[in-house]
């Protein structure tokens, strides 16, 4: 099931619930032309203290993101969050925080 966490005009940060198990899959849309380095740091503070506080609050303990394998962009956007490649499957690089 998939939640919205946070959303403005400029980012918006969303979760899947995995099924059957105790993840969350974290989604980061930003509008276009939203990006920018102090832009980032608003959004990390968004994450920081508002997104992950939320989801540990609910009993999670780490988030997870799969972007593609040749998504270069997508990959160092994901890591700027401080999520860490572990593994790779199906195209997808496995990325994952403890929260």
């Amino acid at each position: 099931m998939r939640q919205t966490l946070y959303k403005d005009d400029e980012v918006i940060f969303l979760c899947d619930y995995l099924r059957d198990i105790s993840k969350v899959a974290l989604h980061l849309n930003i509008a276009p032309g939203a990006w920018s380095p102090s832009k980032f740091k608003r959004y990390y503070s968004i994450f920081t203290n508002v997104v992950a506080p939320g989801l540990k609050a609910e009993g999670y303990n780490e988030v997870y993101a799969t972007p593609f394998e040749n998504d270069i962009k997508a990959r160092k956007l994901i890591a700027m969050f401080g999520l860490h490649e572990y593994g790779q499957n199906m195209g997808l690089v496995l990325m994952k925080k403890e929260i």
